[in-house]
């Protein structure tokens, strides 16, 4: 990618009339452009594991940054406990609710072959806007970085409200006892493809599990959660 294609590039993401998923295609089309991929004009991007990976790990410590500087200026009353639990805002699970509540099509910025690992999970969602977050920065330095990503997120950062985390409170209350994590199972979904309702089973180290319902996937798996400290 030249320098052009650079400042087209950021030109498109610091545009305040582009939507999101309008921002992914252009940043797909510009990074593939520079790619061996046989087909450059994917909808995809066209990413090795072990870049996306890497990109991913990049992203996550740039958007930490990012919200933490954020949280620290907002608050400035806030100490640092309520500040980090503020910081559960950027955690994957957060992410992929924030992502699907939003309507972000980041399933474009994930490989098939990635997209396929068990072990991501739902968590996927939130390390494929991760990736691109690194994949940014390494484009726009860390001022550009957090323009973008504070135009996206900053008011999820400023309202997330971790008390109603009831996924990283059971978490906390797993760890504080020494137990293995929850795990989450999808039980059920009814209802038609524009508007499913969704069923998800929690289960905790004595055996116990627990039900919970939503519109969406981290919504029932909240709920889940809560049913679970409700119980507990």
């Amino acid at each position: 990618m030249n320098n052009r294609q650079k400042q087209l590039l950021l030109k498109h993401l610091f545009d305040p009339d582009t939507n999101f998923n309008q921002k992914i295609g252009e940043f797909i089309k510009f990074f593939n452009a520079g790619s061996p991929d046989p087909n450059p004009l994917s909808e995809k991007w066209y990413i090795s594991n072990i870049e996306w990976q890497r990109y991913e790990f990049l992203g996550d410590r740039v958007l930490n940054l990012v919200a933490a500087g954020y949280l620290y200026h907002d608050a400035p009353a806030e100490q640092e406990g309520v500040l980090t639990k503020r910081m559960g805002v950027v955690s994957n699970e957060s992410l992929a609710e924030i992502i699907e509540r939003r309507g972000f099509d980041v399933s474009r910025l994930i490989p098939d072959s990635i997209g396929r690992q068990k072990t991501y999970g739902e968590r996927v969602k939130g390390g494929a806007l991760e990736a691109f977050i690194g994949a940014l920065y390494e484009i726009a330095g860390f001022e550009g970085t957090k323009k973008c990503v504070l135009s996206l997120l900053s008011e999820d950062i400023e309202h997330y409200d971790p008390e109603k985390n009831y996924i990283g409170v059971l978490q906390e209350w797993c760890q504080k006892r020494g137990e293995r994590l929850p795990t989450y199972k999808e039980t059920c979904r009814t209802g038609p493809d524009h508007r499913p309702h969704f069923t998800v089973m929690v289960s905790i180290a004595d055996g116990r599990a627990f039900e919970g319902s939503g519109e969406s996937l981290p919504d029932a798996r909240q709920d889940a959660a809560m049913s679970a400290l409700n119980n507990i």
